[in-house]
């Protein structure tokens, strides 16, 4: 399968709140222009709506999106493409991304660390 992405997902575990429900959902993923939140509750496909992202120790961020599928049978949720954050708190949104993008490329280089580190630990004898 392509992956038609225009933005690098990051994985995260942020909440969402949905409109008609005090639940929060847990948001698996995010980038620039969408997210994936774990849910059972089914929003029809196309169907523009209004939810809030919950960022610890920043706030919560009211986002404008559509939902553009429902994950899978094994992965159930919403797919939602963001269309629009208030343009005060899109340098929020933002810093947040930027960070977890951040955190990403540690924990490459931690894993590439980690691989090197054991190489030297374990030389092959020849």
């Amino acid at each position: 399968m392509i992956d038609l992405r225009r933005f690098p997902r990051c994985p995260t575990r942020i909440k969402a709140y949905l409109p008609g429900s005090e639940e929060a959902y847990e948001v698996l993923n995010v980038s620039y222009k969408g997210c994936f939140i774990r849910t059972d509750k089914l929003i029809p496909l196309r169907k523009m709506v209004l939810f809030e992202i919950e960022i610890p120790e920043v706030g919560v961020i009211p986002v404008y999106g559509l939902v553009v599928h429902h994950g899978t049978e094994e992965q159930p949720g919403l797919g939602i493409e963001i269309l629009d954050i208030e343009r005060e708190l899109l340098p929020v949104w933002n810093y947040y991304l930027k960070a977890l993008l951040n955190i990403e490329e540690a924990k490459k280089a931690y894993q590439r660390y980690l691989k090197t580190s054991q190489k030297v630990e374990n030389p092959q004898s020849g």
